[in-house]
């Protein structure tokens, strides 16, 4: 409770800040918030969340209002940063290292059918995302598209790729496709390593799986039987030695806080949140390059790199990453 003082109450600030704290102190104040977004969202289809929208089925969707309009990089722009890319890759190859793009699954890709009516699904859905994928097509990039791989999986397994109420893949989902990426770099590299998938249902969910809908604060929760699964992942084989590099966004969460990389490369690999600092769950951080070397020299200490990216997020391209390595380059 604000203090009273002579200043405070003339400048109204008083009466401000005495509202304010009445307001988030009133008993049933997180109540009533649940019922009037409850109201909201059952009877107009409102959601009190940023850039987050109901579509069919109950599907919860988030994109930006511009996410469907067909953006292009430019032809400069894009040839631009293949070239570097090319130039990154080859320069790495010849000292046996490997760079691999991985694109996660987005909900409005994959669950297309689902997203709110007047939306346009018979074009392609993110023009970022086709013509950035093409040109790593015709470049003859490692990449991996796990948008293709969803759309193909995701009435296969007891679980969904993304829930109804999250905008990232499941956690069982995440465990599916991090076994494929160690499949992969054990396909174009010397990193071996192999992995015992184990789901199993449970009569809880993890959390992040429900990020949406928990932003939403409803009062009824969203339908879940379908999603209630988890994933063990177990290294049965591990290449050790190797150290990774990952630079992603918030889809790698996934595999870091559920450790999944643990047992099965080196100690000293990175995660690069957005290309910057990391946090785990447990609030453990990772740092970005801690011996604070030019980006060009430290990256040598990484036997792959491998680099996520979701179409919402691909505007960003690599959040920087290539610019830096470049940067330090002409220094």
């Amino acid at each position: 409770m604000p203090e009273f003082s002579a200043e405070a109450y003339f400048s109204k600030a008083l009466q401000d800040s005495t509202e304010n704290y009445l307001k988030y102190n009133f008993g049933l104040f997180p109540g009533l918030t649940r019922i009037h977004n409850q109201l909201e969202y059952s009877l107009f289809d409102k959601l009190n969340v940023h850039d987050v929208y109901k579509g069919k089925e109950g599907y919860l969707h988030r994109y930006t209002k511009d996410y469907f309009e067909k953006k292009t990089y430019g032809s400069y722009t894009l040839s631009h940063y293949l070239d570097l890319l090319k130039r990154f890759s080859d320069t790495l190859a010849l000292k046996g290292k490997k760079v691999i793009w991985v694109i996660t699954p987005d909900k409005s890709i994959v669950y297309k059918e689902t997203l709110p009516e007047g939306i346009d699904i018979s074009q392609p859905i993110n023009g970022y995302y086709e013509e950035f994928k093409a040109g790593l097509k015709a470049g003859n990039f490692n990449y991996i598209d796990f948008n293709e791989l969803a759309i193909a999986e995701k009435n296969v397994f007891p679980f969904p790729v993304c829930t109804k109420g999250g905008v990232h893949w499941t956690q069982a989902y995440a465990a599916r496709c991090f076994d494929s990426l160690c499949k992969y770099m054990a396909a174009v590299s010397d990193i071996k390593i192999k992995n015992k998938l184990e789901y199993y249902e449970t009569g809880t969910v993890w959390g992040p799986d429900y990020d949406i809908e928990n932003a939403a604060n409803l009062l009824i929760p969203l339908e879940r039987q379908d999603s209630c699964y988890l994933a063990k992942v177990t290294t049965e084989s591990s290449a050790s030695t190797k150290k990774l590099l990952l630079v992603g966004d918030s889809f790698c969460h996934a595999w870091m806080w559920n450790k999944f990389f643990k047992s099965g490369i080196s100690a000293s690999s990175e995660f690069w949140y957005y290309n910057w600092d990391a946090t785990l769950f447990d609030n453990a951080p990772i740092k970005r390059n801690p011996d604070n070397l030019p980006i060009n020299q430290y990256i040598e200490k990484f036997d792959i790199v491998v680099i996520t990216f979701s179409a919402g997020n691909l505007y960003m391209l690599d959040y920087g990453f290539l610019e830096d390595v470049f940067k330090n380059a002409k220094q």
